[in-house]
């Protein structure tokens, strides 16, 4: 495997990639090629992903690809999942073969990390197969993309396909996207709103209370039965006047005692998550980077607390602005060293328009003392913005 311990003024490159670009364009003639070619020190391709459409522009013939379930991209080990009701559900791509086992020998030959992007509850196949786990609005919706990470036997899964990977398919670090609380309005299916439920709207609505939630909020001394007509009283208001309740998020919460308290219920649960994923990460020597999507209430991302767990925060600076990037970069640096951030620049525009460009907003990043950058995707840029990863990486 190789050392990712970087010397002062190098980088660390990694690409994201899926596992079905690269076993139809071959895994081994892929991994020589981003290895030896484009530069690159890593692959981060997914293990477990959610439903997609994909435009693919370097296959030759049919260019769109559709997946309508969320799975897994290797073949898991079932023993490790005994302790959760929850059934991985394996891509057809690999109940034929394994193509993770494959791209690890491959990686290992080329002298190429191999990172496992993990999508771990952005999973509309979890929540429709077990919807008595999905995420649930204080009126019982079920928000079916989604399983909360407040129900023990979600948290269970999650660990078992982070052991998975990293006992036995000995990738060097576990990327998490998406190991956290989700919110409305992100569907798969034709969204009908008529009405803005404004920012605080937004959020109220979002909040989860499955039983998992209800319980530990009860444990806690939280009356979560209480605080669950509460909310529902605050939104019957917006649902009748159409009327969005906007305002600053967090000090609305700050201003009421019981939603603070299951906020930071909420925020906790995630952190643990991530504590205990490292904890088999950790056993296996393996790094835990966590992806930072979303704001910090609805997502209940509390960046110092995930900090303390994770090896790596990661965040995305899709951007064509080289200051943008900096700003962005900049606004982690209390939280995480440089040393511990991963950037994620898109290779395509309206990100990066050129070779010229992409440079740029990476040299940014780089001159606030980050070394460790990973390009977007392998699979859905045309090839020639490869030749724009390979010049800045071999400027």
């Amino acid at each position: 495997m190789v050392n990712s311990t970087l010397n002062q003024g190098s980088t660390y490159n990694t690409i994201w990639a899926y596992p079905w670009d690269l076993h139809d364009d071959g895994i081994d003639v892929c991994i020589r090629y981003l290895r030896e070619d484009v530069g690159l020190d890593a692959v981060s391709v997914a293990a477990a992903y959610h439903t997609f459409q994909q435009l693919r522009p370097q296959r030759p013939g049919a260019k769109l690809l559709v997946s309508n379930e969320a799975a897994v991209y290797f073949q898991p080990d079932q023993e490790l999942y005994r302790g959760t009701a929850i059934e991985p559900n394996v891509a057809a791509l690999a109940q034929q073969s394994n193509p993770l086992a494959e791209l690890g020998s491959s990686c290992s030959k080329h002298g190429l990390d191999l990172i496992a992007w993990t999508v771990c509850l952005h999973n509309s196949d979890v929540a429709a197969r077990y919807p008595q786990f999905a995420q649930q609005t204080a009126y019982g919706d079920n928000l079916g993309w989604i399983p909360c990470p407040g129900e023990d036997d979600v948290r269970a899964y999650v660990v078992a396909l982070c052991t998975d990977l990293v006992h036995n398919y000995g990738v060097k670090r576990l990327e998490l996207e998406m190991c956290n609380f989700g919110a409305y309005g992100h569907t798969h299916h034709h969204p009908k709103d008529g009405m803005v439920l404004g920012s605080i709207g937004h959020y109220l609505y979002s909040l989860s209370f499955s039983a998992g939630c209800m319980a530990k909020a009860a444990d806690r001394g939280i009356d979560a039965q209480g605080l669950r007509r509460w909310v529902r009283d605050q939104l019957d208001g917006v649902f009748a006047s159409g009327c969005a309740l906007e305002g600053d998020v967090e000090m609305y919460v700050g201003e009421h005692a019981e939603l603070a308290a299951f906020q930071g219920l909420r925020e906790d649960l995630v952190a643990s998550l991530v504590a205990q994923i490292k904890a088999a990460a950790g056993a296996a020597e393996a790094e835990v980077a966590f992806m930072l999507m979303g704001d910090r209430w609805v997502s209940a991302v509390d960046r110092e607390k995930i900090a303390r767990h994770a090896d790596f925060l990661e965040t995305l600076a899709y951007t064509n602005s080289p200051e943008s990037a900096r700003q962005q970069v900049m606004g982690l640096l209390p939280v995480v060293p440089p040393e511990r951030l991963v950037v994620g620049l898109q290779a395509y525009p309206p990100a990066a328009s050129s070779a010229e460009s992409l440079g740029q907003v990476a040299g940014a990043v780089q001159e606030c003392g980050v070394r460790q950058l990973s390009f977007y995707n392998y699979g859905i840029m045309p090839r020639p913005n490869l030749d724009w990863i390979r010049s800045y990486i071999k400027k």
